[in-house]
């Protein structure tokens, strides 16, 4: 009777352990990832790292917008550095001595210092509006060629600080609708219109040499 007990027993032990080892595969068969889902983790892993994040793609633009920009630019200091030789050269030609002169370290024009009190032609900013021929002009200065005034002026120089009275003169070297236009004024005294009037010179050797640095010839 014992021995039948023991016997029972031992095969219900066996197949116990039998039941718990079926349960331990499914259970292994169930946790592992198929194939399928493997790739489809690594491909999106793989896709999250070629894209660029917001921080490069934010420089790539900014970068693209200063390169625009660099190519948009008419003048710049270089080509303020080949005016400065040219007026140099240019100068001894005329007998006479030139400086370079900018918004704060204006010319004396008879009293009337430009750029500096050179006014709009609503009579703004200044005592004397820009008048070039028998029409009063907007202008403005530009480190680098660009505005929206008639007249952008890159340059100015003047003789005035070493001049005798009545051979005074100031050229504004200037873009008026794109195109190199060296102005000049030996105006000294006023008018009703209140207007220092500009012409174009008609140096040829100058209007040349400017046209010559703007377009980087």
């Amino acid at each position: 009777m014992k021995k039948s007990i023991i016997g029972v027993a031992t095969v219900l032990f066996a197949l116990g352990l039998s039941g718990c080892g079926n349960q331990q595969k499914t259970s292994q068969k169930t946790s592992t990832p198929s194939k399928s889902q493997v790739f489809s983790s690594k491909a999106s892993s793989s896709s999250a790292s070629k894209q660029p994040s917001a921080s490069s793609q934010e420089a790539a633009n900014s970068s693209q917008r200063v390169s625009s920009s660099s190519e948009q630019a008419v003048w710049s200091s270089a080509k303020g550095q080949q005016l400065a030789a040219f007026m140099s050269e240019w100068q001894k030609t005329m007998g006479q001595q030139y400086e370079s002169y900018w918004q704060g370290n204006s010319a004396d024009m008879y009293g009337l210092k430009i750029p500096d009190e050179l006014s709009q032609p609503d009579g703004t900013n200044g005592k004397m509006a820009m008048a070039v021929g028998d029409k009063a002009v907007t202008w403005a200065l530009s480190a680098n060629g660009q505005s929206n005034a008639e007249y952008t002026i890159v340059a100015i120089y003047s003789n005035s600080m070493r001049a005798r009275f009545g051979g005074n003169y100031v050229y504004l070297f200037t873009l008026h609708n794109g195109q190199p236009e060296v102005l000049v004024t030996g105006q000294n005294q006023g008018n009703e219109n209140n207007w220092i009037y500009f012409g174009e010179t008609r140096n040829e050797a100058l209007r040349e040499g400017f046209a010559k640095i703007v377009k980087g010839d």
